[in-house]
């Protein structure tokens, strides 16, 4: 069915006269008249009585009216729809969220997108990176946010870069070592730390920037992917968390930051990532966009 055409019919509809009716249209008289010919010859039924005081509806015409009014309705819906879409303000986005991105970035990036994208539906996925990679191989989501180095590299991945978290090191406000003007490993190592799920290998480039040789030889006490428990555990026990600047600097009247070596050494190198071969859509290239706008805000480089 031509839409242009039934439009049109509905503007001679509601004017009644040809020439007001065309010019509404921005059509000339002769143009108009041979598109409502044509809708009638193709529909095979007379729409319009023509007379002296203008174009009046027929029977069919007035059943006609009726639902070329709904499919001219539907066809600007549709196509505001399909604008909404191809500029990422609506349709749907899966995203997959690690521990760290899930605590400091996930927040304010649904914020954004509910405030700037009202009609966009955003699905969130929380797990550890291999898990979160499986569900992306799957194409179960469309992007992960988490550290590639917790994982070996792979080509079938595409990734940009959402901001570099510092960690450190927090005891509760009255710990033992609160005070202490220099925190060093033999200090750590009496009360054990809780930490997230951290590779072996990447442990052992993270350890001895606080004095210990590796993997293997740091005192691990509790392993945690859940951010809000590991400080829920600092701030009710002697166990020290390692954890993101930006998640423990936002407790300073139950957590506080020791003083350890100074350690400029990411914690968490968080990056977007999803399938090279698989486009991603206007909403979730929008979606990576306002996460690396927050991942500079919430950097912890304090």
């Amino acid at each position: 069915m031509d839409i242009r055409r039934l439009t049109h019919f509905i503007a001679l509809a509601e004017e009644g006269r040809f020439a007001v009716a065309a010019e509404r249209m921005h059509l000339s008289q002769a143009a108009f008249s041979r598109s409502i010919q044509v809708l009638e010859n193709r529909m095979g039924v007379k729409l319009f009585d023509r007379g002296a005081k203008g174009a009046s509806l027929t029977p069919a015409g007035e059943m006609v009216l009726a639902r070329a009014r709904t499919l001219v309705l539907d066809a600007q819906n549709l196509q505001h729809d399909v604008d909404l879409i191809r500029q990422g303000d609506a349709g749907e986005i899966t995203l997959g969220a690690a521990p760290v991105p899930a605590a400091v970035i996930v927040p304010g990036l649904l914020s954004r997108l509910r405030r700037n994208s009202p009609e966009l539906v955003t699905r969130v996925r929380l797990g550890n990176l291999p898990a979160l990679l499986g569900q992306l191989n799957a194409q179960a989501i469309d992007f992960c946010l988490g550290d590639p180095r917790l994982v070996p590299p792979q080509p079938r991945y595409a990734m940009a870069s959402v901001g570099r978290q510092l960690g450190a090191f927090y005891g509760r406000i009255d710990h033992p070592l609160a005070r202490a003007p220099r925190v060093d490993a033999e200090a750590i190592r009496r009360y054990g730390v809780a930490t997230i799920a951290i590779s072996p290998a990447l442990m052992d480039g993270v350890a001895p920037a606080y004095g210990f040789k590796g993997h293997a030889d740091f005192p691990l006490a509790v392993e945690c992917d859940d951010l809000g428990t590991l400080v829920h555990l600092a701030q009710h026990t002697d166990v020290l968390a390692l954890i993101t600047r930006s998640v423990g600097d936002t407790h300073p009247d139950s957590l506080r930051r020791l003083a350890t070596v100074e350690n400029k050494a990411p914690f968490a190198d968080v990056h977007a990532i999803w399938l090279r071969d698989r486009t991603l859509s206007p909403a979730a290239q929008r979606a990576i966009g306002l996460a690396q706008e927050l991942g500079v805000q919430v950097s912890g480089g304090g």
